[in-house]
């Protein structure tokens, strides 16, 4: 598969959407007349499909500690996520891990229900270096697992448990 050519990099996968990018990137830059483009793979969404589903994107606590991050992390139960109640699935947690001085966020790990289809929202937070008011603010389809995104940013601020609906 188109993965396997990728190899063991470090921040990389041997995935199939790895080796294709990749390979897409690589092509146009051996026949652009100017400025090259390189694949970021910080922020390549990852997941195991197992039951239930465990999903990350971006850095550690561990990883952003050791790349001198002072770091605030928060781990939120998903029986929290009020998506998760509704369909009486309240197995896992998210974490999200933000660097305490600019707020930007730089991961997120997932257990539970539909975490690789949450995950694609992480993804882009991170691609476009998003804050955790950005992902406050942003709207959410309520009741959505995406949701839970936006409750673990909130709790740098609020008690998740106390919030109402919608998590305002």
């Amino acid at each position: 598969a188109a993965g396997d050519v990728v190899g063991l990099q470090a921040e990389s996968q041997m995935a199939t959407p790895v080796g294709s990018q990749d390979g897409g990137i690589a092509a146009r830059n051996a026949f652009s007349n100017g400025k090259l483009r390189a694949a970021d793979h910080r922020v390549i969404p990852r997941c195991i499909f197992t039951d239930p589903q465990i999903a990350v994107v971006g850095m550690t606590e561990e990883q952003a500690v050791a790349a001198g991050h002072q770091c605030w992390c928060n781990t939120i139960p998903m029986s929290l996520v009020p998506r998760a109640g509704a369909i009486r699935d309240t197995r896992g947690m998210i974490k999200m891990v933000a660097d305490a001085e600019t707020s930007e966020v730089l991961g997120v790990s997932m257990v539970g229900a539909d975490a690789g289809e949450v995950i694609h929202e992480a993804a882009m937070g991170l691609r476009f270096r998003a804050k955790l008011h950005d992902f406050i603010d942003l709207l959410h389809v309520y009741p959505t697992m995406a949701e839970a995104l936006k409750i673990a940013a909130i709790s740098k601020y609020k008690d998740p448990a106390k919030l109402s609906c919608c998590a305002e």
